[in-house]
Order: structure tokens, then sequence, then C-alpha cells
């Protein structure tokens, strides 16, 4: 009997040692998995130019280690902060992303009116296109290169209700205003193609 009294007694402030072990490992367990901060996340598309409101916003818990310091955290401001390239749905805001309104060139939605054959198959809204300018030659004139009107701007609007054999489109383009005068200078004669940067 008293031996089975000492057995119990030894075994006693082993068996608290490993409850108290288990609690403690998964509290260190927990306190690591949680470890990181709130990111900005990209809730809705946004175009370069957008200013950046609450409704374009949703946060996420992150650990991202040695990145940390190139996205923006929840206790940064970002409203109000400008959009400098094409963002989508679940991305995170890297310090490049955004600009202040006063660093940020502004930006203008243009409409363009183009020959279907003239559009690359299988754009969409959102697309980063270059604009090439091209004049036909006509009457024995004398052959004009094509020429690059803008490269990387970005597709904002399409309407491809005409978009038949033959027929027009319609496509807004978004681009920064000092180029505005340039693009529909280049619409007074020739023609412009659509290319897709990225296929």
């Amino acid at each position: 009997m008293k031996n089975k009294k000492d057995s119990y007694g030894a075994r006693m402030p082993l068996a608290i040692t490993l409850i108290v072990a288990a609690f403690a490992s998964a509290f260190f367990i927990s306190t690591y998995s949680n470890r990181g901060y709130n990111y900005w996340v990209i809730a809705q598309s946004v175009t370069p130019g957008h200013v950046i409101s609450l409704t374009d916003l949703s946060n996420d818990h992150l650990n991202l280690g040695d990145s940390t310091d190139y996205y923006l955290r929840e206790s940064d401001q970002i409203v109000g902060l400008v959009a400098t390239r094409q963002l989508q749905p679940g991305e995170l805001i890297s310090t490049a992303d955004v600009n202040s309104s006063a660093e940020s060139m502004a930006t203008s939605a243009v409409p363009l009116n183009l020959r279907s054959s003239d559009l690359a198959s299988g754009i969409s809204v959102g697309d980063s296109v270059d604009l090439y300018w091209v004049l036909d030659s006509r009457n024995g004139e004398e052959v004009v290169d094509p020429i690059l009107i803008l490269g990387g701007i970005t597709l904002v609007g399409l309407d491809s209700s005409k978009n038949s054999l033959g027929g027009d489109v319609s496509i807004t383009v978004a681009i920064e205003e000092t180029q505005v005068l340039r693009m529909l200078s280049a619409t007074t004669q020739g023609r412009l193609v659509v290319v897709r940067t990225h296929v």
C-alpha cells in the first residue's frame, strides 16, 4: 500500500509538468502563427490615376517576413492616394503602387473610335496596350513606317456592341493629361492600331 502511494506521488509532479508544457507549447505556437500585420488589399479592380477610397480596399492579416516594408499596412493612410498601375482584386498594395496626387501625373480617360480589325482580338478592360499610328499609302505616296504613339497604357472601356466584321469599335484608354493632345493629333489622319502588351 505504501509503495502505491509513493508511486502515485512520484507520478503526480511529472503529470503536472507535462500538462503545463502542453499549454505552454500551444501558447507559443499560437503566438508565432499570429505574428504579422494587417495589410491593405485591393477589393475591386483599380486603374492607373484612380483615387483610392475605402470601398476599393479590404485588409488581411499576413506574415510577410523580410518583405514587410514593401507593402502598406492597415495603419498606413492610403485613402486619397492615386494608383500608379492597374491593380486587381486580392492584390497586396505595395509602396510603389500608389502615390500622392501632388506627385502623380493626372490621368485622363480618352475615347477612341477604331476599325474592328485594328483592335487585337481577345482584348479586355484592364489590359495594358500599345497604340501605333499607321498611315496607309495611297496613289503612290511614300510609305511611312508605323509610329508608336503611347506604350503601356490601360484600357478602361470597350464597347464591343459594334464589334463586327468591318465595323467600328469604341474604346477608352487612360493616359497622362500631357499626352492627350499627342493622342488626338494622331487621329486627324491615318489610323490607330491597338496592340495588347502581354499575350
